[in-house]
């Protein structure tokens, strides 16, 4: 079950990351830069468990570490599964914090496809631009 939690959490978080878009709930989606930083926090679950139980591991310091993980097999399972829903509840309860409502959503990413359009097109045009750009600045300065 953890490794599944662990592997969904994967997902979401690469997914977060390349589209910039994370879904929540049915209602609220995270968009833009938070829904990065989240997907980033979604893939630690992995790292900081490994991290935890070396730890756990070390502190004890066992003379036969394999031994010390079958004996301990219960308690690592138990900080691995903590990392693991923590980190996730973290994730979905932020996100469900700062999330908009998807129609929002949809209108605020139309209308930063119309302006990234928009802007493509006056690129395209760049050097009248720039020309008229030099006669307005010597027409302020007379």
């Amino acid at each position: 079950m953890i490794l599944g939690i662990e592997i969904a959490m994967i997902v979401v978080g690469i997914l977060a990351i390349v589209r910039g878009k994370m879904t929540v709930t049915g209602n609220k989606v995270v968009i833009g830069t938070p829904a990065r930083l989240l997907g980033a926090l979604a893939l630690t679950p992995l790292p900081a468990a490994f991290m935890a139980i070396l730890a756990y591991v070390a502190i004890n310091a066992p003379a036969d570490p394999e031994r010390f993980a079958q004996d301990k097999k219960w308690t690592i399972i138990g900080i691995e599964a903590a990392i693991v829903i923590g980190i996730a509840v973290l994730v979905f309860g932020i996100g469900a914090a700062i999330g908009i409502d998807r129609r929002e959503a949809e209108r605020i990413e139309r209308r930063r496809r119309r302006y990234e359009e928009e802007e493509e097109e006056y690129e395209d045009d760049g050097i009248e631009r720039e020309r008229g750009r030099d006669w307005e600045r010597r027409d302020w300065e007379r």
